[in-house]
């Protein structure tokens, strides 16, 4: 492929990954009630969505020092985002964290909506498969090690994407 085609490819997955995350904004508002004491569920995901584009981001949370080529920008932080959205927004009085051995996400209690910033890493035609896999999460309860990792991960994402 030559270096224009390149450089346009890249453009229109940049521009496509920009119009999911104002579509998650949206989304997001929906809930009106999940907040913190500093930011919005809506400034959350555009925070994170912003910083998952940063290769610094990469190389300080999943220790990858060059980004992942052809892939979504999001691709990695599935359960260190949902874990921090969970964390600030109510943690189980709110969601439900759920996952597979591919993919996490969070599942609001009160609605029954399945609320995944980082679904822009699959197809919908995928993503929806990987939704009629997902079973609530009970490892973080029962593995210290894990969960210190996730913990340590989660607060570096904060810190990069100034949630923290």
């Amino acid at each position: 492929m030559d270096k224009s085609k390149s450089f346009y490819n890249a453009k229109n997955k940049l521009a496509k990954y920009d119009r999911a995350t104002f579509d998650l904004m949206s989304v997001a508002a929906e809930f009106n009630d999940i907040y913190n004491e500093n930011f919005t569920l809506p400034d959350m995901v555009y925070l994170l969505r912003k910083s998952f584009k940063e290769r610094l981001t990469h190389a300080k949370v999943l220790g990858e020092n060059k980004m992942r080529s052809n892939t979504d920008p999001s691709s990695g932080f599935c359960i260190i985002s949902s874990y921090l959205i969970y964390s600030l927004t109510g943690g189980d009085n709110v969601w439900e964290l759920q996952g597979t051995s591919l993919h996490w996400w969070l599942y609001h209690k009160q609605t029954g909506t399945i609320f995944d910033i980082t679904h822009t890493q699959f197809s919908n035609k995928d993503i929806q498969e990987i939704y009629k896999l997902g079973r609530p999460v009970k490892q973080l309860q029962t593995d210290e090690t894990f969960y210190d990792v996730l913990q340590d991960k989660m607060h570096k994402l904060a810190q990069r994407a100034g949630l923290e």
